[in-house]
């Protein structure tokens, strides 16, 4: 990697409040960021235009996957990631050509950086080895903002990477991306030092050989309508075994995608072209905003362990909402009676608004009331720190081929999607991790009729890195046994999975050979680690105790009662009684449970104590039609 260029006396001291400490060449700087830590600053030859503050907000929303994020814009700059670490035209120089799995990772990782532009309807227009960083955790393609800002201009090599005669488009860009794999595995460019070789001459791929020789190949055809698009490139790489090897360890678990019409189990090594159509369905959209490394790993599920796990510890957080608002404060159909002592706040909600319809809602930032956030089948959960709002479509089989997680950041109310599953599997019960980084999903699979539906296990999508990772937590033999109990007792028992307080872990129901119902814990990779078959069905959203040493359970007893238990063995602490038709919404402090109870349309969330005895209601609401629907989701205040 060059040095670092010292400033010279016609370069700024500062850009905004970065100063900067260097020249990267051009027009790009070394700078340091006001927390500290080194960034990139580039500064533009004019001020951004209307028109270049949008497309540059789409750049922001697609940089996330395979090129370097961008920080901050101001009024004639763009901050981004400091990628320490040569370009690829200085390690051919160098070091010589890549082979194996350097050039296999270089060729997902950039592939994937121009499928998610393309998808964001961008092109790059100046892929070129200059422009691929090979920084320290894998590489980047950068100038993804290039296009939109202004004084944009090539690299002056660009003629020999693409057609000169060609206009910039999405097929330019794949054309320009073959052109630099082929560089990259022979040394030299694909079509020697001519520019003009380009629009005739035939490219040099050197020892290129197999699926990846094909695949470049194809990418360089002569008429951009002939070329595979950027998409259907990175799924070729990802059925190819010799990409697949370059992120999955020596001893790595199955490889496990859900594509629209079943699930595929075939190991990489057996999966050839007809991998990569499988893959095509539910494997892309999880490649796209996961980057190289971002396969969906699904290890099957371990013995559990049988040392009992250590107490977990609650670390406390910021509150979502610093006031309660007033009180009452209206609901759809009703009202929210807080207190400003109240250990819980009421962040979101579902509820029936009409007979046959519901909708989301999500608290506004000052808490002083709630924002419609979705329609029928949407759900919104907001995030402990109360930075994000993230809402989902349970039903999105109906409508769309796969589901589209929506980000919201309640600061800007920037909103952005992560694509993540597709049918057979549908996803439900969202639930944020203790710390709000990570937003987990219990994933659940439709073998044969609609009414057979098992569990498959969790999927994790983290908003910062736009990165879903699927989890599958039961295998073949799990689902078969499942649907063969009763279908009214194996109902219960699909998956709603919850973090454990510490966020190391996550737990389930899951149904014993004896037809009840137990609790089962996993790490995060999907190994299961300890189960508790005799404490009965998990209760409510928040089953954990505030301090996270205990949980509670329904259908324990022959009698109505909810049963505590201690997390860490499994122990019965002590039980509280109920009447037929209460549900558990979770705890509302450490000697309070929150019930639910409905009749006729009415609806009402009390708190009560150890007892049984109901204290205050919390929630009332009156809704539309016989059996309307309600979910309640509070975060600790």
């Amino acid at each position: 990697m060059p040095p670092v260029e010292p400033l010279t006396p016609q370069d700024p001291a500062s850009l905004g409040p970065y100063p900067l400490a260097g020249r990267l060449g051009g027009d790009v700087y070394l700078a340091t960021a006001p927390g500290g830590g080194q960034v990139a600053a580039r500064r533009l030859a004019r001020p951004l235009d209307a028109p270049g503050r949008e497309a540059l907000a789409r750049v922001w929303e697609a940089a996330a996957v395979g090129t370097p994020h961008i920080l901050d814009t101001g009024r004639d700059y763009i901050v981004s990631e400091y990628v320490p670490g040569p370009s690829l035209a200085e390690e051919v120089a160098d070091r010589g050509a890549l082979a194996g799995p350097a050039l296999h990772r270089l060729a997902v990782a950039t592939a994937t950086a121009v499928a998610s532009l393309h998808r964001a309807g961008l092109t790059h227009d100046g892929i070129a080895p200059e422009r691929v960083l090979l920084g320290p955790d894998g590489p980047r393609l950068i100038g993804a903002e290039r296009p939109v800002t202004p004084a944009w201009r090539a690299p002056e090599s660009q003629e020999l990477w693409q057609d000169p005669d060609e206009p910039p488009s999405a097929a330019a860009d794949v054309f320009a991306w073959a052109a630099v794999i082929a560089f990259a595995a022979t040394g030299r460019p694909p079509f020697g030092e001519n520019p003009t070789r380009v629009s005739y001459g035939a490219a040099d791929l050197g020892p290129l050989s197999g699926a990846l020789r094909d695949l470049v190949a194809d990418c360089l055809a002569d008429e951009p309508e002939g070329r595979p698009g950027a998409e259907e490139t990175l799924l070729r790489l990802l059925g190819h075994a010799g990409a697949l090897d370059t992120v999955l360890p020596p001893s790595a678990p199955q490889v496990v995608v859900a594509p629209k019409m079943g699930v595929s189990r075939t190991s990489p090594e057996k999966r050839g072209k007809g991998g990569a159509v499988a893959l095509a369905a539910g494997g892309l959209a999880l490649a796209l905003v996961s980057g190289a490394g971002g396969y969906l790993l699904a290890p099957a599920p371990a013995s559990q362990a049988r040392k009992a796990a250590t107490t977990p510890t609650y670390t406390p957080r910021p509150a979502a909402f610093p006031t309660p608002g007033p009180s009452p404060l209206a609901l759809t159909g009703g009202v929210l009676n807080e207190r400003p002592g109240d250990p819980l706040r009421l962040a979101s909600y579902r509820a029936s608004v009409s007979a046959d319809a519901t909708a989301a809602f999500a608290r506004s930032r000052d808490g002083a009331g709630f924002d419609r956030t979705g329609g029928d089948n949407h759900v919104s959960v907001v995030s402990p720190d109360g930075r994000w709002t993230a809402t989902i479509d349970e039903l999105f089989v109906a409508a769309k081929e796969r589901l589209d997680v929506e980000f919201t950041d309640r600061g800007s109310g920037r909103r952005f999607t992560v694509p993540t599953i597709s049918a057979p599997l549908s996803a439900h019960h969202p639930t944020w991790s203790p710390d709000g980084t990570r937003l987990m999903l219990s994933l659940w699979i439709t073998e044969g009729t609609e009414t057979d539906i098992a569990p498959f296990g969790f999927v994790v999508v983290d908003p910062a890195t736009r990165a879903a990772t699927v989890v599958e937590t039961a295998n073949d033999a799990d689902r078969e046994a499942f649907l063969a109990a009763d279908p009214e007792v194996r109902l219960g028992a699909l998956p709603a999975f919850r973090w454990t307080p510490e966020g190391r872990e996550v737990a389930t129901a899951y149904l014993t050979p004896e037809g009840r119902f137990g609790v089962r814990f996993h790490d995060l990779a999907g190994r299961a680690l300890r189960s508790f078959h005799w404490v009965g069905l998990p209760a409510g959203t928040a089953w954990f105790s505030p301090d996270g040493r205990s949980f509670v359970t329904t259908q324990c007893e022959k009698r109505h009662v909810f049963c505590v238990w201690d997390t860490a063995t499994g122990a019965r602490r002590g039980g509280v009684p109920s009447a037929r038709g209460d549900g558990m919404l979770g705890w509302f402090d450490a000697t309070h449970l929150l019930f639910s109870r409905e009749k006729k349309g009415e609806y009402r969330a009390d708190v009560i104590d150890f007892s049984g005895e109901t204290t205050r209601t919390l929630v009332e609401l009156d809704l539309p039609g016989d059996d309307p629907l309600v979910q309640l989701f509070f975060l600790r205040s």
